[in-house]
């Protein structure tokens, strides 16, 4: 989860060189390579999906249509008349609206610690992000991204225990390269099959093989172990990534202030997942015999 939440977080650098380039062109790439190296990864495993239900195909689609398309284009969006600390504000509140929501999903009441560490992770995020200039365009957009980071982390839990964390990954980024490729042809026509310049081909790349075939790949075999409510918290490690990596190129600079909501975040995060199982997620149950 540690590693997913770095990655992910430098990806926002990367999306600072591809303001010029198609948006839904790029996700298109990025997607659909980020398949075909999973996709080399999954060797024998490929045989498994054809005894899926079909509910367990429109889990996977919703995964790819929340958690990668719909979250990545509504950041793209919103940052076009938004500073990026707001939608890295405001999707950091990810971890407590997941820690409401997990447990009333299951019948039970949301756990006082669970709360207080989600508390702190959000607090620590919006410390470390503070907020910038927006419209309504741009606070509309980041509370998409929102709905789909913490509508995302819902779906995954129950459907990565039948499917495992990397087929999961790699159907989702086929599904998602293929809906992506096919909103480009129709929204931006052919301008999206151009060549991309040097910069702009190195951070699709990025994108993904790091981001994405590593990233979403780590971030659900995380919420597979430790459930959705606990996983929710590294979510505010994100930030924290693109805060540390800004000053590396020269694009921001960390403050005393930072530090200390990088210190909440963490120490949100460890109080989280200091709870025994029995205290968090309910442990996954196997499931009934074919």
């Amino acid at each position: 989860m540690t590693l997913a939440s770095l990655v992910i977080g430098v990806s926002f650098v990367a999306s600072s060189l591809l303001t010029h380039f198609p948006v839904w062109g790029g996700q298109a790439i990025r997607f659909t390579a980020a398949a075909l190296v999973l996709g080399a990864l999954c060797g024998r495993r490929w045989r498994l999906v054809r005894t899926w239900p079909a509910g367990v195909w429109l889990r996977i689609t919703g995964l790819a249509v929340t958690g990668m398309l719909g979250y990545n284009v509504a950041i793209i969006t919103a940052e076009r008349t938004a500073e990026p600390a707001v939608p890295g504000a405001i999707v950091g509140c990810a971890p407590l609206a997941v820690a409401l929501l997990s447990p009333l999903m299951q019948a039970r009441s949301p756990a006082a610690r669970g709360l207080a560490a989600a508390g702190l992770v959000v607090l620590g995020t919006y410390i470390v992000q503070g907020f910038g200039r927006t419209d309504g365009s741009g606070l509309g957009w980041s509370a998409v991204a929102l709905a789909c980071e913490v509508t995302f982390t819902l779906l995954a839990a129950p459907v990565l225990r039948l499917t495992g964390p990397l087929l999961a990954s790699a159907c989702a980024s086929g599904i998602a390269g293929l809906l992506a490729g096919a909103t480009a042809l129709a929204v931006e026509g052919t301008t999206w099959l151009r060549i991309p310049q040097a910069p702009e081909a190195a951070a699709l790349a990025w994108q993904a093989v790091a981001a994405t075939a590593i990233g979403f790949l780590f971030w659900c075999r995380g919420i597979d172990q430790v459930g959705a409510e606990r996983s929710a918290l590294f979510l505010g490690l994100i930030p924290l990534s693109a805060a540390a990596t800004a000053p590396l190129v020269g694009t921001g600079h960390l403050s005393a202030a930072q530090l200390v909501g990088c210190l909440l975040v963490a120490g949100g995060v460890a109080l989280g997942m200091s709870r025994t199982p029995g205290s968090c997620d309910p442990a996954p149950q196997e499931p009934p015999p074919s």
